[in-house]
C-alpha cells in the first residue's frame, strides 16, 4: 500500500512540474521575443518593437511580428502540443541582419511542436529545439 501511495504521489509531482503541453486561454498575450536560435542565445536590445518577435492573434489564427529586418506574418495551426506556421511572408528590405532573419523565418517553417514553460515558449521539430521565445 505504501508503494502504491508513493508511486501515485511521484506521478502527481512529475505531472505538476512538467511543461505545459496545451495552451490555456491567455497563452498568446504579449510579444514573444526571440531569445535563442538553435540553442544559441540571441542578443536583445530591450526594445520590443525592434527585437525579433512574434505576436499571436488567436481569434484569426494569424501571427505577425518582426524578423530582425522586416515585418513578417502568416497563419498558424495549434492543437495540444503541435503547432505549424505557414511559410512566412516578409517585406524584403535589406539590412545587415538579413542572414539572421532568413534563419529565423526558415526555422519557423520547420516547427511542428511547442512547449510552454511559464513565459518561455520552445518551438521544436520533433525533439530538436529550433527557437526559444520569451513573453514580454
Amino acid at each position: 500500500m505504501k508503494n502504491i501511495c508513493l508511486l501515485a504521489f511521484t506521478c502527481l509531482l512529475l505531472h505538476a512540474c512538467s511543461p505545459k503541453l496545451a495552451p490555456d486561454e491567455n497563452w498568446a498575450e504579449g510579444n514573444w521575443i526571440l531569445t535563442e536560435l538553435k540553442e544559441v542565445p540571441v542578443q536583445i536590445s530591450g526594445n520590443t518593437s525592434r527585437d525579433a518577435h512574434i505576436e499571436f492573434r488567436p481569434s484569426s489564427r494569424r501571427y505577425e511580428g518582426f524578423g530582425g529586418c522586416n515585418r513578417m506574418g502568416g497563419t498558424y495551426t495549434i492543437d495540444r502540443s503541435r503547432i505549424n506556421f505557414t511559410p512566412t511572408s516578409a517585406k524584403l528590405a535589406g539590412c545587415p541582419d538579413v542572414p539572421f532573419e532568413t534563419t529565423f523565418l526558415s526555422l519557423l517553417d520547420e516547427v511542428d511542436r511547442y512547449e510552454l514553460r511559464g513565459n518561455v515558449m520552445i518551438l521544436k521539430k520533433g525533439r530538436k529545439v529550433l527557437v526559444q521565445l520569451e513573453r514580454k
